[in-house]
């Protein structure tokens, strides 16, 4: 990849990673909160993940020994980082709530299950991902076989068949970013482009149109209800792509900022700066605020949110 190529990443890492932020900063649904809110905007942060973790994973894995090889380095890189910071807030835990003893049940569950560190949910799914890798990577080797697992997610979707463990969305995304690979090695597909966000932008606008008229008419005959959830993914990953082109209208990743690149260290710390900033706010607010200021306060602190989590 060229530097421009690698700059872009650590900027979709980084807006995607304030999305991240204000998802978890809600306090109070308010129009501009939700507009942002997982329900709003932000929803599209998670999905543009997965698909630059697929595209990331796959693009140099050209044979079964290079993704034994990204699996091993997962372990350093991913597994390690998700079980510590998973006991750091079991730690935090303790310390907040001195009367709960440990037991190795509870350990287990927040080192693993990420129980006192609900964020790293992402982080869950994007292991399991890591390791159906292999799967994926002889997928990856024909085209009918890319065609049949989509048309095979797809299908798990409508008919409600649950994958043990693993988010079936999460699996669309991620597959979809190991074929952006596939077609960017082969040089069938452009990292930065102009002129894709408005290919991308068209076939959003289209998804989106049925999706909404699936969503109206689900409410007259609920047998539309899995063909809603999926037109609902599907809408997701198109918007997700049409963002991430949309990015290169506005910039030209000629220069990374250093604070742009320390997102993982971002994605971990800040759950636990948002809730306290919510938690001193509405003590601060519900003793010293009348109550029609305190919608004025709470909407401060959601913009300061990101801001507070980049500084410190």
């Amino acid at each position: 990849m060229t530097l421009i190529e690698r700059n872009k990443i650590k900027f979709v890492y980084f807006i995607m990673s304030v999305l991240v932020i204000l998802i978890h900063s809600i306090n109070n649904e308010t129009k501009f909160e939700l507009f942002f809110s997982e329900s709003g905007f932000s929803q599209f942060a998670v999905p543009l993940f997965f698909i630059i973790s697929g595209f990331l994973f796959f693009r140099t894995a050209y044979t079964q020994l290079d993704v034994k090889r990204k699996l091993y380095n997962k372990v350093h890189t991913l597994l390690v980082p998700y079980l510590l910071w998973n006991l750091i807030y079991y730690a935090i835990h303790l310390f907040l709530k001195p009367g709960q003893g440990m037991t190795v049940n509870e350990i287990f569950e927040a080192a693993f299950n990420y129980k006192y560190n609900p964020s790293f949910w992402f982080i869950y799914q994007l292991i399991l991902l890591n390791i159906i890798s292999i799967v994926i990577f002889y997928v990856l080797k024909k085209d009918r076989y890319i065609v049949l697992f989509f048309v095979s997610l797809s299908l798990m979707v409508l008919f409600n068949v649950d994958i043990p463990y693993i988010n079936e969305d999460a699996i669309i995304y991620y597959f979809s970013g190991a074929v952006f690979s596939k077609l960017y090695n082969k040089g069938k597909a452009s990292f930065i482009s102009k002129r894709y966000f408005i290919y991308s932008f068209i076939i959003s606008v289209l998804i989106f149109a049925t999706n909404r008229f699936l969503y109206n008419a689900m409410f007259v005959d609920t047998r539309l209800v899995p063909l809603f959830t999926l037109s609902t993914i599907y809408t997701r990953l198109s918007i997700s792509f049409t963002i991430f082109y949309l990015l290169d209208i506005f910039f030209s990743y000629s220069k990374v900022y250093a604070f742009m690149e320390h997102t993982f260290f971002l994605y971990a710390i800040h759950f636990m700066i948002v809730k306290a900033m919510i938690i001193f706010m509405k003590f601060f607010s519900y003793k010293f605020l009348p109550g029609n200021a305190f919608i004025i306060v709470e909407t401060i602190v959601f913009i300061l949110s990101p801001i507070v989590c980049i500084t410190i």
